[in-house]
């Protein structure tokens, strides 16, 4: 009976290991900029996900909207999302105040689009908001100020040294 208590708590184990395992196995690789980048004839035309944050505006267009998304690597991938596709409220996109919200889009990678003109792009089937953007912290730092002061004060010494007109009593 021990025995048997003991295969049956193997089994179950193996069970709840292998599920989520094989689950799992049905999501889209989620995959940077920089891989799809550099394996864009692989991923041309597969089904991938992709998480960044959403750049600037967002470009409403008859037919969808288009995005550009940041994964933090310095670059952009442009996403459409077709007007069929569920799109969450954006409530903030990315510019020097705000930190942009942090979506989650899974679509299809084409590596020359034929519908926007060899635009390399992702067109989304979902799009899901992971985190809301917030407002940046953008304190006045004094040591900038400082230093602005100081060499505004140089340029215009140098200025007024260079254009100053010779005075009057120096002619022989």
């Amino acid at each position: 009976m021990k025995k048997l208590c003991a295969v049956l708590t193997i089994v179950a184990l193996a069970v709840l290991i292998v599920a989520p395992v094989s689950a799992s196995a049905v999501q889209p690789p989620l995959l940077s900029t920089n891989e799809l980048v550099e394996n864009s004839y692989k991923w041309d035309g597969q089904t991938v996900s992709f998480k960044g944050e959403v750049l600037q505006d967002l470009m409403v267009r008859e037919d969808g909207t288009w995005m550009n998304l940041s994964d933090g690597n310095n670059t952009a991938m442009g996403v459409f999302v077709p007007k069929g596709v569920a799109m969450p409220v954006i409530s903030r996109t990315e510019d020097y105040r705000t930190v942009g919200d942090i979506v989650l889009i899974t679509g299809v990678f084409h590596r020359v689009c034929a519908q926007h003109e060899g635009e390399t792009d992702i067109h989304a089937v979902s799009v899901t908001v992971l985190t809301p953007g917030s407002t940046k912290a953008n304190p006045i730092r004094l040591g900038r100020v400082v230093w602005f002061v100081v060499l505004a004060g140089l340029l215009g010494l140098v200025m007024w040294l260079y254009y100053r007109k010779p005075g009057r009593g120096t002619e022989h």
